[in-house]
């Protein structure tokens, strides 16, 4: 071999041990052990900030009588939805209502983690079950969705709005669970809260925001 030869092996090796030698102090960490990028959404300090500032006061203010918006809903959709709902001006998206009332439980529904009450509204003639979710597993985004002040192309992505709708049923879910124990089949209660349709034949299922047991 010549010393040309021999000259660029050792230089090349120099380097690359050099390379090394800056390498082992590092720790390489996989990509996905990263976790989320710093500065990334955190839902549940969002969700926080704006429940008692402006979703609680939402409802109290704004939510309508359950029994007028069941009325309603027994025209036309579309009608009840401009005259009670909200909707963001996306076509096809459901129509949701921001309802309060006051009824008694028919049943209580707690075999299935997606547990329910089965009520009969005060003031209301129904032809249709209404029944309150009451978890620990909430079906859909009402609540997320009957608030004009939360909007969608105010997040990043789809998953950042999914959190969001998360974080606030969780808000949701911690206020109402310690009343669960207590009602029983002929209890009195009130409610404030949401439930979203997008045609005539769906369930009347209210996600609660607030709940009080009146005997």
């Amino acid at each position: 071999m010549g010393l040309e030869a021999i000259s660029r092996r050792a230089l090349l090796w120099g380097a690359g041990g050099s390379a090394f030698a800056s390498l082992a102090g590092c720790k390489i960490v996989p990509i996905a052990e990263g976790g989320a990028p710093a500065g990334g959404f955190d839902a549940k300090t969002w969700a926080a900030d704006l429940w008692s500032s402006k979703v609680l006061p939402y409802f109290a203010t704004q939510a309508k009588p359950l029994a007028d918006v069941l009325k309603a809903l027994a025209g036309d959709l579309d009608e009840a939805g401009k005259q009670y709902g909200y909707r963001p001006s996306a076509e096809g998206a459901a129509w949701t209502f921001a309802v309060s009332g006051s009824a008694t439980v028919r049943q209580k529904n707690t075999t299935s983690r997606a547990g329910t009450l089965v009520l009969a509204v005060t003031g209301a003639d129904m032809a249709a079950p209404v029944v309150l979710q009451i978890g620990p597993v909430i079906i859909g985004s009402a609540i997320r969705d009957a608030l004009p002040f939360v909007d969608f192309k105010d997040f990043t992505n789809q998953l950042d709005f999914a959190d969001a709708s998360k974080a606030l049923t969780v808000l949701a879910l911690a206020s109402i669970t310690p009343l669960v124990a207590k009602i029983e089949e002929g209890s009195q209660i009130k409610f404030a809260g949401a439930f979203s349709m997008t045609s005539k034949s769906d369930p009347v299922r209210i996600t609660p925001v607030t709940l009080a047991v009146q005997s």
